[in-house]
């Protein structure tokens, strides 16, 4: 018997965040680079490509109507071991373009193109260290852990925005629609990011044996049942001491009402951006 509680609020904190969701979400303008690489010569070479397989004036498709057939390749492979027959329509340099037109709206929708994708998601990363300050207090006063273990279940939203608010996977120039073979080595890469069933684990040690007290309680972190390292130390262990001072700011001064709330001025939602 498990008990599950619904909590849309955090979980789903990019719904409940109105400055996001009018000036990204809703807004057509928060997407131009995607609709700028859409109508580009990387898709248009692989518009040309996929009409001339299909026998279909060119006229005929759009960057849209190719995403789909790609994405039904790509699912029935991933999820069945099967081949589809849209494959047939893709080489691999075709792969890497349609990856790359995906990349482009998770980084601007999800991830670092705007500081609101990710400043949202500081509720959530908030609630898990609460859950650990909690089980750190519990161990102090020799009290059994009440909750050993806390799992929460989201979506690849929910995900992507929390690693670019703790800094992963940022590259040094941002996704934009003209440098896609500049970005052939990327960090952000969406689909090795949050693949189905991603997931991101914080692991906390009590450690009896040490040198120093603030080494008594250290943190792991996974992701997809990888270690990850951290940012402050580039190692895959952190004193949680430590873990708490690097990300301080957001910790104290990340609050989710005021980062959400519109603008009460009369501006564009480009010059809000």
């Amino acid at each position: 018997e498990v008990e599950v509680e619904v909590n849309d609020s955090l979980m789903r904190f990019f719904d409940h965040c109105a400055k996001f969701v009018a000036l990204v979400e809703e807004n057509d303008a928060a997407m131009c680079q995607v609709t700028a690489f859409k109508e580009g010569p990387e898709m248009k070479k692989v518009l040309e490509k996929v009409a001339s397989a299909l026998c279909l004036p060119v006229e005929e498709l759009n960057a849209d109507l190719v995403q789909v057939a790609f994405l039904t390749c790509s699912y029935e492979l991933a999820i069945k071991n099967v081949t589809s027959p849209w494959c047939s329509l893709f080489s691999e340099e075709d792969a890497k373009v349609l990856e790359y037109l995906n990349d482009l709206k998770q980084y601007w929708k999800r991830g670092y193109g705007y500081d609101i994708n990710s400043r949202s998601s500081c509720i959530l990363f908030q609630d898990i260290f609460q859950h650990l300050d909690k089980a750190v207090e519990e161990s102090k006063s020799s009290k059994p852990i009440s909750s050993p273990l806390i799992v929460q279940v989201g979506h690849a939203e929910t995900l992507q925005p929390l690693l670019a608010l703790m800094g992963y996977f940022k590259d040094d120039e941002p996704l934009l629609a003209s440098n896609y073979a500049q970005q052939a080595q990327r960090k952000f890469r969406s689909g090795r990011i949050v693949p189905y069933a991603a997931n991101l684990v914080f692991v906390l040690y009590h450690c009896d044996h040490v040198n120093a007290s603030q080494e008594e309680y250290q943190v792991q972190l996974l992701l997809n049942e990888k270690l990850l390292a951290f940012h402050h130390s580039n190692e895959t262990t952190s004193t949680y001491a430590d873990l708490k001072d690097h990300y301080k700011d957001i910790l104290e001064n990340c609050h989710f009402k005021e980062e959400c709330e519109l603008p009460k001025v009369n501006v564009t939602a480009v010059d809000e951006l």
